[in-house]
């Protein structure tokens, strides 16, 4: 599947992180309109903490050359070609907490409006400032698996019950809550909470079984179901996450939550090569300790969208690249590899792709 796009502008605003961060990046490759815009998150308790003691770097084109002497790969810039999604948009928020979190909206021309996660509730207020700008009524609200780090801002906007948005139908594949304080003890009183407050909202609002191949759609977006949620694998919360296909103007989208490495295997060995093909693809698990590197190969994609903070973009534990434990930079050595150079990282801002 090919496809153009029209420009990317990256513009970096005063980012000061109070807990983490330290390189950024950019590399050739066409790629727009996309506009960057970084503002200073708060720190909060996270699953992947970092290193306190650091600053944002701004990014205002290329990037810095990396340790080994190469571009590091974020947010190419380059000039104009043609709009890809032909007056819809798709907006990866930046985190206002400095932990890592997805948070996207996808809005098309004829007016659909679709969430995905949402982050933590630290950022519900951005999330919410998002919705009422695109008119204020969201048609689908997608949650991957029910982290804090994904379905915290919906599970605080429940709350407000906020007149200036409507929430059509929100999908959240959930089991049993014995199940989560089995696998996920520290994490379970979260999703206990999350649950009640979706059994507040009307009848019919919420569909808590999502079977494979099951189609949502809002106006101008289809959305496909692409696996079954798996409940009883290691990392257990993350590999129950949802896969969700969005396809916008002809455009595939893959949302593959913090799915971990058994259910990578699982989503190669279930679904068809066809229908995992895409052209975007959200890196899994926020880029680190996620899918392997053939569920990419498998997914074909031209763009990879990374919707992880500055720390664990340089797996900095708190004395530079490289100090930490996390898997980031092996990520970034398959997605070059792989020839991907067209690479959207949220330590760089909100994210607007055209």
């Amino acid at each position: 599947m090919k496809f153009r796009i029209l420009a990317v502008t990256v513009f970096a605003a005063g980012m000061a992180l109070a807990s983490a961060t330290a390189a950024p990046a950019a590399s050739p490759g066409p790629l727009g309109p996309v506009s960057v815009v970084g503002e200073g998150p708060l720190a909060v308790p996270n699953e992947l903490p970092g290193p306190a003691g650091a600053t944002t770097q701004s990014v205002t084109g290329s990037g810095p050359i990396g340790p080994a002497g190469s571009p590091v790969e974020s947010t190419p810039v380059t000039g104009q070609e043609a709009p890809m999604f032909d007056g819809g948009s798709l907006t990866m928020l930046y985190g206002r907490t400095g932990a890592q979190m997805l948070s996207v909206l996808l809005q098309s021309k004829e007016g659909g409006l679709v969430v995905v996660d949402g982050g933590w509730e630290g950022d519900a207020d951005t999330l919410l400032d998002a919705i009422r700008a695109r008119g204020g009524r969201v048609h689908a609200w997608l949650i991957t698996h029910p982290d804090f780090d994904h379905a915290g801002a919906l599970y605080n906007i429940i709350d407000r019950q906020d007149p200036g948005i409507v929430i059509d139908h929100i999908y959240a594949c959930l089991t049993d809550t014995g199940w989560y304080y089995q696998v996920a003890p520290d994490g379970a009183p979260f999703v206990d909470m999350f649950r009640q407050r979706l059994a507040r909202l009307p009848e019919g609002t919420v569909s808590e079984y999502l079977p494979a191949n099951l189609l949502i759609s809002s106006p101008g977006i289809g959305i496909k179901v692409l696996n079954n949620a798996i409940f009883g694998a290691d990392d257990a919360v993350n590999n129950s996450s949802v896969v969700y296909r969005v396809t916008m103007n002809g455009i595939r989208i893959l949302f593959l939550g913090d799915l971990a490495r058994y259910g990578g295997s699982r989503l190669l060995q279930d679904v068809p090569p066809e229908e995992l093909r895409a052209d975007i693809v959200q890196m899994a698990h926020h880029g680190q300790n996620g899918v392997e590197e053939d569920v990419y190969r498998a997914i074909g994609a031209s763009v990879c969208l990374w919707p992880t903070p500055q720390w664990l973009w340089d797996n900095d534990g708190g004395s530079g690249t490289g100090s930490g434990s996390w898997r980031t930079l092996e990520t970034r050595a398959w997605i070059r590899k792989l020839g991907i150079t067209r690479n959207y990282v949220m330590k760089d801002g909100d994210i607007i792709l055209r």
